[in-house]
Order: structure tokens, then C-alpha cells, then sequence
């Protein structure tokens, strides 16, 4: 049993730890410095806590990201389904793994470096993660397997030695770090894409004990439990080294964590370290990209069976090629109003999904009604960040805590306690009218 439960929590570690998540935890610390500590309590809510609570709730439902959606209206979760899969596959989750193996793998590779260059990675990159995609069989685990432990390796050795000897000491935070060093580290939580992507692949951690003769409930979610906690202390480990690392880097105008990884490898290890590296890397981001594309050629399939799973694996692969020549930096541009909108909603569902566990009536209306205010609080969001109209800024700024880009928070508490007091007076009714 304990061993079952120690394999799936590294499993589950590998999912969650997808070799994009590197890039953020070190930005983190370079841009909040002293503020770290705080800033990654933040992101720890929604890099960690919240990936672990769904993973939890995915095992008590049963079910995939489909049935958690479908709580607020069956068509809402297939909706929601396909947000979920395109935003951890062809939108933002491939392009950004492919990306990040092209700027950790390549920049003190190649000779030349520029766009070109990352047109022709990426067209190579695409086709090798295209024909393993069509006949997978066990290579992207066996890679996996191996490549997951030696990358987690080489990343605890380097701090280690970063932190025996730092570059430089903390100093003081910058930009949105000053003041608000918590919420700012909440957001960049949400860039993870962790709880978005457990949505998705808890569902294999589930079938995992079931297949190890683990079905009954109780057991199951006690199991489960056990192996997530796993998986999270480990990646908060790994985030809070990374983070520090980037808090000890001397600044020179770093735009993304990718950089300050790349820098502090060649520093630590030399030029042959920074090569080793930089090959890991590319085949983690591969064997992360194959599994992503895999992962929406199946779902895909199955709500439009009449198309094959050789032109899903072909359209994701395509997609997933044009969006990463875009670059690193316009990826993760184009990412924010795509997480404002389906990360706030993410988040509702699950707490929700976690409450209705202790809860002995059926939640109906507090599904519905914060979910629906957080989905138009979160467009209204969108579009006051782009500036579409005066009156739409004046009425997002009127909500609390939308100078934080929390406004939705307060509003699905309170509407989160009224469903809850709606659902409870309904049961009571209806029992009622049937004695």
C-alpha cells in the first residue's frame, strides 16, 4: 500500500511539475527579494494548495473536469471542459513548454539566436512531438520516468549550491512586490496552470489505486490524500529553492525566469552543466508536450467521434507550432486574460466541490449563482485590463479588491453563503412537502 501510495505521489508530482513550471518561481524571487517569503506563501496558495485540494476533489466525485462543470449546467461543463483542455494544451501549455526548451535548451547552444532559429526548433520540435503523439506505446513514460528524477536532481543540486553560494544577497522587492507582495504572488500562482491541468489528470491518480485493487471509497480518498500531500511537499520544495535562487541573482534586467535559470547554470555548473541541462530540459518540455497533446486528441475524440485521433494529434501539434513561434514573452502575455477568465471560475468550483464533501444536503444554487458572478466578474476584468470602454473600468473599479485583481473573492463568498442557505431551505421544503 505505502509503496502504491509513494509511486502515485511521484507521479502526481510529475504532472503538476511540468517543466514550464521552472520559470516562474525564480521571476518571483529575483522581482520580490525580500518580500520572497510572503510573495511565495501567495503562490503557494494557488501553485499548491489549491492543485492538491482538486486532485482531492476529483477523487471524492469520480469523475473529470466535466462532471465538476456539469454541477452548474451540463452544457456549462462541456464549455467549461474545452476551456480547460485548450488552455493546458494548444492555447498556452504547449507552446509555453516548447518555448521554455527552446530558451533553456538552446541559448548558449546555439550560435545564432533570434526568431528564425526558434521557427526551425519549434517546426523540429512539433514533428517529433507529433509522430511519438501517434504511437505513444510506453516511451513518454519510460522517458518520463527517468527524465523526471535526474531533472529534479540537477535543479536541487543547483540551488544547493546557489544557496552555499549565493551571487548576491536579498535586496529590496520591486514593482507589484512592494506593497502587495501576497496577491501578487497568488496571481502569478495562476500561471502554474497546476489546478486547471488537476482537473484534467487527477483522473489517472484515481484510476491508478483502482487498477492496484483500491476501490473502495473511504480508502480511496485517504490514498489519495496521502499521495498528493506527497507530490506537494515536494514541488513546495522545489518552488520555494527556485524562488530563492532568483532572490540571490545580481539583476541584469531579466525578462523571465528562463533567463535567470539559464544565467545561474552556466554560472554553477559551466559550460558542459549548462549543456546537460539544457538537453534535460528539451526532453521534459517533449515528453510534457506529447502528454498534453495526447491528453486533448482523447478528449477531443470522444465528444466528436467521427474525426480520428491521427487529426487531433495533427491539429494540436499544428496549434501548438504557430502559437510558440510567438515567443516566450507574448505567450505569457496573451495567457493573463485566458487565466483571469478560467482560473477564478477553476477556483470557485473546486472550494465549492470541497465544501459540498462535508455537506449533507445537494448544492444546486450554490454551484450556480458564484459561479455565474465570477465568470462576468472576470470578463468584466478582461475588459477593463484592455480598455474597452470608460464605463466598463468605472464599474469594475467600483468592486472590492479590483485593485488587486481579486474581484471576484469577495462577491463569491457572499453569494457562495446564499446558495448554500437557498440549497438548505429548498431541501427543507421539498422534505417537508413529501411528508
Amino acid at each position: 500500500m505505502n509503496k502504491i501510495i509513494i509511486i502515485s505521489g511521484l507521479m502526481l508530482f510529475s504532472f503538476f511539475f511540468g517543466a514550464g513550471n521552472l520559470i516562474f518561481p525564480p521571476m518571483l524571487g529575483y522581482t520580490a527579494q525580500n518580500h520572497m517569503w510572503l510573495a511565495m506563501c501567495g503562490f503557494a496558495i494557488t501553485g499548491i494548495i489549491m492543485p492538491y485540494l482538486t486532485v482531492i476533489v476529483v477523487a471524492y466525485m469520480n469523475g473529470g473536469v466535466e462532471s465538476i462543470g456539469r454541477k452548474v449546467h451540463p452544457i456549462f461543463g462541456l464549455v467549461f471542459a474545452i476551456c480547460v483542455y485548450l488552455s493546458i494544451g494548444a492555447l498556452y501549455g504547449i507552446p509555453r513548454a516548447a518555448n521554455v526548451a527552446y530558451e533553456i535548451g538552446t541559448k548558449n547552444i546555439l550560435p545564432v539566436h533570434n526568431h528564425f532559429t526558434l521557427i526551425i526548433f519549434s517546426l523540429l520540435f512539433f514533428f517529433v512531438v507529433y509522430i511519438v503523439s501517434l504511437y505513444p506505446n510506453r516511451i513518454v513514460d519510460n522517458l518520463g520516468k527517468y527524465l523526471t528524477p535526474i531533472l529534479i536532481f540537477i535543479i536541487l543540486l543547483l540551488c544547493v549550491l546557489v544557496f552555499i553560494h549565493p551571487e548576491t544577497s536579498i535586496k529590496h522587492p520591486t514593482g507589484e512586490y512592494v506593497h502587495m507582495p501576497v496577491v501578487s504572488g497568488v496571481l502569478q500562482g495562476y500561471f502554474t496552470m497546476d489546478l486547471v491541468a488537476a482537473l484534467a489528470f487527477s483522473v489517472v491518480i484515481v484510476q491508478t489505486f483502482k487498477l492496484n485493487g483500491i476501490s473502495e471509497h473511504k480508502q480511496l480518498m485517504t490514498s489519495v490524500a496521502k499521495s498528493g500531500f506527497i507530490s506537494a511537499i515536494l514541488l513546495a520544495v522545489i518552488y520555494f529553492s527556485l524562488a530563492y535562487l532568483g532572490a540571490t541573482t545580481v539583476h541584469h534586467d531579466f525578462k523571465n525566469g528562463t533567463d535567470i535559470l539559464t544565467y545561474n547554470t552556466l554560472r554553477v555548473f559551466g559550460p558542459l552543466g549548462n549543456l546537460i541541462f539544457g538537453i534535460i530540459v528539451i526532453l521534459a518540455c517533449l515528453t510534457t508536450c506529447i502528454g498534453l497533446v495526447n491528453a486533448c486528441s482523447a478528449f477531443a475524440m470522444k465528444k466528436l467521434t467521427k474525426i480520428s485521433y491521427k487529426k487531433f494529434v495533427l491539429l494540436f501539434s499544428l496549434l501548438g507550432f504557430i502559437v510558440s513561434i510567438l515567443g516566450l514573452n507574448l505567450i505569457l502575455q496573451i495567457a493573463v486574460p485566458l487565466l483571469t477568465f478560467i482560473y477564478p471560475t477553476s477556483i470557485v468550483l473546486v472550494l465549492m466541490s470541497f465544501v459540498s464533501m462535508f455537506i449533507k444536503i445537494e448544492l444546486k444554487y450554490a454551484f450556480i449563482i458564484p459561479t455565474i458572478i465570477t465568470l462576468v466578474i472576470s470578463i468584466l476584468q478582461i475588459l477593463s485590463d484592455f480598455n474597452i470602454s470608460k464605463n466598463i473600468n468605472a464599474l469594475y473599479k467600483l468592486l472590492p479588491f479590483s485593485n488587486y485583481q481579486l474581484a471576484w473573492l469577495l462577491p463569491f463568498i457572499i453569494l457562495a453563503i446564499l446558495g448554500l442557505i437557498i440549497d438548505y431551505f429548498l431541501r427543507n421544503k421539498s422534505q417537508q412537502s413529501m411528508s
